[in-house]
């Protein structure tokens, strides 16, 4: 039986990619670095605002083992965290039905939390704004645990819920995401076809199932709760 979702956030609840990729072009543009296109700004997210900003050094011939590159990528990244931190909902919207697939979760009494490897003051304040008192946890990145997709973080969110791991299902648009719902032994591991990668990623790295509208959730878990798969 389905009691909590686990939801990823960028790509999966909201889609913040044209967000993240105007404060890393105006913050690697200023230092005479191409910028990014929308195709690589997908690829590279996923694992932290240092990874990305290190894929991108990387992706533009920057060596690095270098002290220079050591030294660029610290202050992109210290940048471009304060200024998306300082304004995360600039260009950021819930996708389509996200809304309705919250208020419907709700309505079933199913617990709700975000885990997101984003900053967690910024997922905090992004959560709240579109989806104020639905989410019981709303967690990112910060000192007490370890990235998904290490199991930990998630493994702790389902013990202050309340839950069993086999209890939940975990939702992300990214390998990441996936290898993240296989490590804590989630019920069902959901890849959305909206997000950032497409759906071959997701099935070669574990989704149970892969979804292109966001009510396919709420019937994944009325069969799955009523016995029917």
């Amino acid at each position: 039986m389905i009691k909590a979702c686990l939801f990823d956030l960028d790509g999966t609840l909201l889609n913040t990619l044209n967000s993240i990729r105007y404060y890393v072009n105006k913050n690697i543009a200023a230092e005479g670095i191409e910028e990014l296109s929308e195709t690589e700004t997908k690829i590279f997210v996923g694992k932290g605002a240092k990874v990305l900003i290190e894929k991108v050094l990387l992706s533009r011939g920057f060596d690095p083992s270098d002290s220079n590159t050591a030294n660029l990528l610290t202050k992109i990244h210290e940048n471009y965290v304060r200024e998306y931190d300082s304004e995360p909902l600039y260009l950021t919207e819930p996708y389509s039905g996200i809304c309705e697939l919250v208020q419907g979760l709700v309505k079933l009494g199913i617990k709700l939390a975000v885990i997101s490897n984003k900053p967690d003051p910024t997922v905090k304040q992004l959560v709240t704004h579109f989806f104020d008192g639905a989410f019981e946890i709303i967690e990112g990145a910060n000192d007490k645990m370890p990235l998904k997709p290490d199991a930990r973080w998630p493994l702790d969110i389902c013990k202050r819920l309340g839950v069993e791991p086999s209890e939940v299902l975990y939702v992300g648009d990214t390998s990441t995401d996936m290898k993240t719902a296989a490590n804590f032994g989630a019920g069902v591991a959901v890849g959305v076809a909206w997000g950032f990668r497409d759906e071959s990623e997701l099935v070669a790295n574990g989704a149970d199932v892969v979804v292109s509208i966001p009510c396919e959730i709420l019937e994944i878990i009325k069969n799955k709760n009523e016995g029917k798969c």
